[in-house]
């Protein structure tokens, strides 16, 4: 887009933050006003081109921002700003808000109105997990006095639920009543109420036990305590862990309890799965650990892409407190892909042999196109440097392994692209085994997308449609016709286009003053728009504007007009 400007107009902005209205000048925001500003202020201070202010400098004004615009432009009734941010979701916006759907109708015979949204699958175990829910009944049978709910959950014994106490109230209302009985079942010892390690001491008058010749012999029937063992180092894994595989030995008999937990840091912290996700978890609250540890089915049923990066593993074994049994665990197994073909064996000695990643890249219209690949089938990663400095991954590391071959597409924002010089742009990639190759190109900065450009060669409009430069008609008589301006259009997308379309704003139209376009210069055919074909990259082709008037016109200090153009990427 570009502008054909008969008189020049003035135009600044400001920018409102919770301190403010504000102006940026010399990478430093400073206050203009506290409250409306006037007319003058917007035209010593106000911000001629936005565009100039950094991403950093946007992430320091505080609260909401407000874009406040000011134009002598007496014709201009809106204004428009492109604003670029990073993708997002609704879901991401919505997170943690509640939200109220309004609906008007003027159908008086509307009674009720459905909204439907949709959202990843869930389960009311995830939404209810640790929170009291009450269940909330009306009825209009006079003659219902009780309810039944039933919920189904995982087995549990009334241990797991009262703990190593309980009361018991008891309520009758027979007068007769005295008294109440409550008789228990349960295995129990007097030395269950010990705590940590203990000694029993005896006296015995058996003489050959005084004498030595026979040792005396104690007896004792009871139940293991609880066990927490973790694993005290890291999993040794040679790929990625595919999948784990617990089995028990088989019984017959009803099983003690055996939860587990895994770690992603060595030990430092951990975690159980449950709802399909990870859980930060305390080990060493036992009572938490065998409630919401995993059991072995779930441990067996964690997908591939949840068990990335899984380095230790932490048991809680308890035998059952009504049984006269314990939980035996077989085996912990890990399925590792690990790296095909590329071992040999030769006299008993063991050479691994590693392919370097290789990449292929093209870069044109200011993006950075291609693939990266690895002969080995091994997992690749990448990260990208702009004139020495860090573009991306902005944090300076690589990105994350990821399988090969890998498409790289990643625009350069012209913002930090020194223009009319040299600029370097530098590709480092590696492969899983840490192997290290880059790759390298030069290029003189400029925009991107389709540009328009003078006869001299100058742009008129940067990338995000900000104008540059005006083609100037200067004073014109009502009833003449101006003389013709040569326009270029360029390909700098970096790919073809095709179906491109050129066209007058339409809402920038003046009663008594047409904007023309044509092919040629001599003759001047006048066409409302411009079509064209296929235009590869770094292609241009020309066309002629005019301006012609009605001798009825009205006269107008600031005549403006806009030309937009679309295309289609082939």
């Amino acid at each position: 887009m570009f502008s054909v400007d008969i008189e020049l107009i003035f135009k600044s902005t400001l920018v409102k933050d919770n301190q403010g209205y504000k102006s940026f000048d010399n990478n430093t925001w400073s206050i203009v006003s506290l409250d409306s500003p006037t007319e003058q202020q917007y035209l010593n201070n106000g911000i001629k081109d936005i565009s100039i202010i950094p991403e950093s400098a946007w992430s320091q004004l505080q609260g909401e921002v407000e874009l406040c615009y000011y134009t002598d432009d007496i014709t201009k009734t809106e204004a428009f700003f492109n604003i670029e941010t990073n993708p997002f979701t609704l879901e991401e916006e919505w997170a943690d808000k509640d939200i109220e759907v309004l609906y008007y109708t003027d159908d008086p015979t509307a009674t009720e109105s459905v909204v439907t949204i949709e959202t990843d699958p869930f389960t009311l175990a995830e939404e209810w997990e640790d929170k009291e829910i009450k269940i909330i009944e009306y009825t209009d049978d006079p003659n219902q006095t009780e309810s039944t709910i039933t919920i189904e959950t995982e087995p549990f014994t009334l241990y797991d639920e009262l703990g190593d106490s309980v009361d018991v109230l008891y309520y009758t209302d027979d007068p007769s009543k005295t008294s109440a009985e409550l008789n228990i079942t349960a295995n129990y010892s007097p030395l269950d109420e010990l705590e940590g390690d203990f000694d029993v001491v005896t006296w015995t008058n058996d003489e050959e036990v005084i004498a030595g010749n026979r040792d005396m012999m104690l007896t004792y029937d009871a139940l293991p305590f609880e066990q927490l063992i973790v694993q005290p180092t890291d999993i040794a894994l040679y790929g990625d862990v595919k999948k784990v595989v617990a089995t028990k030995v088989t019984e017959n008999s009803p099983e003690g309890i055996l939860r587990m937990a895994a770690s992603f840091d060595s030990g430092l912290t951990w975690k159980t799965y449950r709802f399909n996700k990870w859980l930060d978890l305390d080990i060493q609250d036992t009572t938490l650990f065998k409630r919401k540890g995993m059991n072995l089915d779930t441990l067996n049923a964690i997908p591939e892409k949840d068990l990335i990066a899984l380095t230790r593993i932490a048991y809680y074994f308890e035998s059952s407190k009504h049984y006269e049994n314990s939980y035996s665990l077989d085996e912990v197994k890990m399925v590792v892909d690990a790296p095909r073909h590329a071992v040999e064996i030769r006299d008993m000695s063991l050479q691994l042999l590693n392919t370097t990643a290789t990449i292929d890249l093209t870069f044109s219209g200011n993006k950075l196109t291609g693939v990266l690949d690895d002969a080995d089938q091994g997992k690749v990663k990448y990260r990208v440097l702009l004139n020495g400095k860090t573009y991306y991954p902005a944090d300076g590391n690589f990105t994350r392994l990821a399988a090969s071959p890998f498409n790289i597409e990643l625009n350069i924002d012209e913002r930090n692209v020194n223009f009319g010089v040299e600029n370097i742009l530098k590709v480092e990639f590696q492969d899983y085994w840490g192997a290290v190759d880059s790759w390298e190109t030069k290029f003189i900065g400029s925009y991107s997308g389709l540009m328009f450009m003078d006869e001299s060669g100058d742009f008129l409009s940067d990338t995000f449609g900000g104008i540059l430069k005006q083609l100037d008609y200067g004073v014109i008589i009502a009833g003449q016709t101006t003389l013709t301006k040569k326009v270029r259009i360029k390909n700098l997308l970096g790919y073809a286009v095709d179906h491109v379309y050129l066209e007058m704003d339409k809402k920038f139209e003046t009663d008594g003053v047409e904007v023309q376009l044509s092919r040629q210069a001599d003759p001047f055919l006048p066409i409302d728009y411009l079509t064209y074909g296929l235009i590869q990259p770094e292609d241009s082709i020309d066309f002629y504007i005019r301006i012609a008037t009605d001798i009825h016109a009205k006269p107008n200090p600031n005549g403006n007009f806009e030309m937009k153009v679309t295309a289609d990427r082939v």
